[in-house]
């Protein structure tokens, strides 16, 4: 009872209960005085920001009201998320400047051509971007959006007019709308008036997936680099549009934190990054400093928080001659809650936000000249750096995998990277490549740090503390061949855009069978709308020659035999249905009239297998990792066209499995969720010959539970070391960083004759290591699929004791258990979606698991 009186004492002394009478203004603008003619945001929405979530269909709609009655603001909608909602930026200057936005936007993307003159500071208007709600769990800055808006477009200020005479402000109102309508309805849901400050309340505990990440569970604020959602793509081409001199992302941390802004940590800075990018932040710094100092939030700066890689919406503009930075704010999760720092209201966040955001606009005005020479001397010293760099060009492409190919080369273009086709036939680095299907491109450009982080290792970080992960390269991923060159490399026509790939059926409608390569990405999409079709598809275990009309041709691991005889659809009916499949995918399939094959085994052989339409089932809910199930159910879903069951953990004790031919377990704490009824439950499923596929901690769950007798290594060797010396506490940090394991890049030797590596040409596989499951090699002399190396390290931070840890162990392991078959894989190989080199073993499981047959001689 005193406990309660004392808290509602400070509410009242802080004036934390909302008062819809009392004016908003006086709160977050105590001086400002503005045009009546503009609604504030209370009166559009009907209540005061910060005394309920707004939901992103409203905050689009007051933006486009300020776009209605003020010259000084513009919407535009530049796509819309998965789940539908807009995705909107506006544009905000003067009305002068708006008569000749196009001009001031053609100077500015001029400043990425080393030879253009700098803009005049004195005629040209600073570029300003401000990101608010990439993470929609982090809601105050959705709030400060429509707060800074109002203030921009509403207040009669000299300085802010100022500010719109020499600055173009551009807002993307809300990077991530999904996320963010998950959160503002939870919250809004349980919020209690007066408001509940324990933090135990049920509005302060959204449960999951929670709304930081989008539909498909992505953590949009990595996706910078690797541009694979819905919501990446025209944020980067909006970015590209302007390339601005300031841009600032705006995020949320834990409540026990303050607010924090760059600079960062100097062991976290990039080497490709000009040390005069860094030091700008300092720069624009204090103009935060001024506008916290003057309310007295309390804020940090240079820790914690990195600057390291393109991944980023704060890293990225870094990488383009801007100032980008991160603002962190504590959280209030709800509208009020306790903290070590006391009592912290959802509209304080909200002002804290909105001050800074303003304070960025006011420093970039005042320090315009500074950041005009800031871009301009960093596209001239890239290409310094591209001269000074051992490698002159980088070659990619696959004539087998031209799906995956065009992949890349989009990737490339919407990072604005020069790409030329390959001029002639080459052979470089011992890789041969052939024109027409492969790609150069020249380190000798503007975008040469980009183009450095897409095909290089990722640089050593300075220092064994840091907040990601350690390596980013793309091509590693992609698991595309490339090779670099120290010389310059013949090239064609520059790219302009993506090839369109046309599928086709080459020969004539066959009397005996369809054959298609399994080595392009785009296969196994073909391969599930034929089985959706009721085409009836076998797939072959050996490779094969067959004649053709374009002469013989080799068939890999896995190509698909579709033969005329047995369908039970009509030959008109089949051969449309593949030219269908053929056009939507891209490929290429050969019609033959025989059995009889040029070399290896015949058509009708045992070898090649009648495969069935997988049905697959996902385990989603409170307990398991929700960026590695998103990951599979995005993967099945755009990829595959595949509809995955996503069944949540309570339910599977009363799931009907034998629906299902695939179960997918990625990480999670099953041994929290399941009772040993639900385990074995699962483990008859496997007997009776279901495939399950485990990830990370769900593959150690299915081993510790008897589901498969393989063995998950154990580290003894410490237990063995001499007691630790005494430490200075001061220095834990740095003392227990070191066990840390994220984002390496390692090195595998991958069978691709199994089943599941089926459609892979080189045995040399790269893997993201991101967690601490360590598989022991098979007993089984046919089980173990893919096996680090004796010196698997590529890329990353790991120390010597972690990395000695996984030498030589396995990676995927696949063994049989009674009928069916159970497949492990020690990491996460759909790793934010853009692991293509691995993601496409986690298909290969489910089409071709149920074929895997086990028992060979133990050792």
């Amino acid at each position: 009872m005193k406990q309660l009186k004392t808290i509602l004492v400070q509410l009242l002394i802080f004036g934390l209960v909302i008062d819809g009478a009392v004016a908003q203004d006086s709160y977050y603008f105590p001086t400002a005085q503005f045009d009546p003619s503009i609604p504030s945001p209370e009166a559009f929405l009907g209540y005061p920001i910060g005394s309920h979530y707004t939901r992103h269909d409203r905050i689009i709609a007051y933006f486009q009201e300020l776009d209605r009655l003020s010259d000084k603001i513009s919407v535009e909608i530049i796509g819309q998320s998965y789940e539908g909602r807009p995705l909107a930026v506006a544009t905000i200057t003067s009305a002068a400047n708006h008569g000749r936005l196009e001009e001031i936007r053609q100077e500015h993307i001029r400043q990425v051509d080393p030879q253009a003159p700098q803009l005049d500071a004195g005629t040209s208007p600073v570029v300003v971007l401000l990101d608010y709600s990439v993470h929609g769990a982090e809601t105050s800055s959705g709030e400060a959006s429509l707060l800074t808006a109002y203030y921009l477009a509403a207040s009669q200020s000299e300085e802010t007019q100022k500010w719109l005479s020499e600055a173009v402000i551009l807002i993307d109102i809300a990077q991530n709308p999904d996320g963010r309508d998950r959160t503002a309805n939870w919250h809004n849901a349980y919020k209690s008036t007066p408001p509940v400050a324990d933090p135990l309340d049920k509005e302060h505990l959204e449960q999951f997936p929670g709304g930081r990440t989008n539909h498909y569970f992505t953590d949009l604020n990595r996706d910078w680099l690797s541009i694979t959602q819905v919501e990446t793509k025209p944020k980067i081409d909006f970015f590209h549009q302007w390339y601005p001199n300031v841009h600032i992302d705006f995020h949320e941390m834990g409540g026990g934190s303050t607010y924090y802004f760059e600079p960062t940590p100097k062991s976290s800075e990039s080497p490709l990054i000009p040390k005069s990018s860094y030091e700008f932040n300092a720069v624009l710094a204090k103009y935060h400093v001024e506008a916290l100092d003057g309310i007295g939030s309390l804020y940090f700066t240079k820790e914690v928080f990195d600057n390291f890689s393109p991944i980023y919406g704060s890293t990225y503009p870094d990488f383009h001659g801007a100032v980008g930075a991160t603002f962190e704010q504590g959280s209030s999760r709800g509208l009020l809650q306790e903290t070590p720092n006391g009592l912290l209201e959802f509209r304080f966040t909200v002002r804290n936000q909105l001050l800074t955001g303003l304070a960025t606009i006011k420093g970039a005005v005042a320090e315009k000249a500074g950041l005009f020479k800031l871009q301009k001397d960093f596209f001239r010293t890239a290409l310094d750096e591209a001269r000074a760099h051992k490698t002159k060009s980088y070659v990619f492409g696959d004539e087998h995998d031209k799906s995956l190919t065009q992949k890349l080369v989009d990737l490339l273009l919407r990072h604005r990277i020069a790409v030329f086709e390959l001029g002639g036939d080459q052979t470089i680095d011992g890789k041969p490549f052939k024109q027409g299907s492969a790609y150069v491109v020249p380190a000798m450009q503007p975008q040469f740090r980009l183009v450095h982080s897409i095909f290089e290792e990722t640089p050593p970080i300075q220092d064994s503390v840091f907040y990601g992960s350690t390596s980013y390269s793309i091509i590693h991923a992609y698991g595309l061949k490339y090779a670099k060159s120290a010389s310059e490399v013949k090239a064609g026509n520059r790219v302009s855009s993506v090839k369109t790939i046309s599928g086709s059926i080459v020969g004539n409608k066959p009397s005996y069978a369809y054959l298609m390569g399994w080595t392009e990405y785009n296969a196994p999409r073909a391969l599930y709308a034929l089985l959706e079709k009721g085409v009836f598809v076998k797939a072959a275990f050996k490779p094969f020659t067959s004649q053709t009309a374009d002469g013989p041709v080799n068939f890999g691991y896995g190509s698909l035999v579709i033969p005329v005889a047995g369908q039970s659809i009509g030959g008109d009916s089949l051969h449309r249905a593949i030219t269908t499949v053929a056009n939507d995918t891209g490929l290429k399939f050969y019609s033959v009239s025989t059995g009889f094959n040029v070399e290896g085994i015949d058509l009708g052989s045992n070898n090649i297998q009648a495969l069935n339409k997988p049905t697959v089932a996902l385990v989603l809910g409170q307990g398991i990792n929700s960026a590695q199930a998103g990951q599979v159910w995005y993967l099945l879903n755009e990829h595959l066209k595949l509809p995955v069951v996503k069944i949540d953990p309570i339910n599977i004790p009363r799931a009907n499995l034998t629906r299902y031919t695939t179960l997918i377990l990625t990480g999670g704490s099953y041994n929290d969720l399941w009772d040993n009824g639900t385990t074995e439950r699962i483990k008859s499923w496997v007997n009776s010959g279901g495939t399950l596929i485990a990830f990370q901690s769900a593959a150690e769950w299915a081993i510790a539970n008897g589901i498969t007798r393989e063995k998950v290594y154990r580290d003894t060797t410490r237990k063995r070391e001499p007691k630790p010396r005494r430490l200075d506490y001061v220095t834990r940090a740095e003392a227990t960083a070191p066990d840390r394991i994220s984002g390496n890049i390692f090195s595998a030797d991958i069978d691709v004759t199994h089943p599941v590596a089926f459609g892979l040409q080189n045995r040399k596989l790269f893997v993201n290591i991101d967690g601490g499951t360590i598989l022991l090699p098979s007993a089984d002399q046919f089980s173990t699929v893919a096996q680090f190396d004796s010196e698997p390290w590529v890329n990353g931070y790991i120390s010597k004791h972690n990395l000695d840890r996984f030498r030589d162990k396995a990676y995927i392991l696949a063994s049989s258990a009674g009928q069916g078959n159970v497949i492990l894989f020690s990491d996460d190989p759909t790793y934010r979606k853009y692991w293509h080199g691995t993601d496409r073993l986690v298909i290969n499981s489910i089409f071709f698991g149920g074929h895997i047959t086990g028992g060979g001689r133990g050792r």
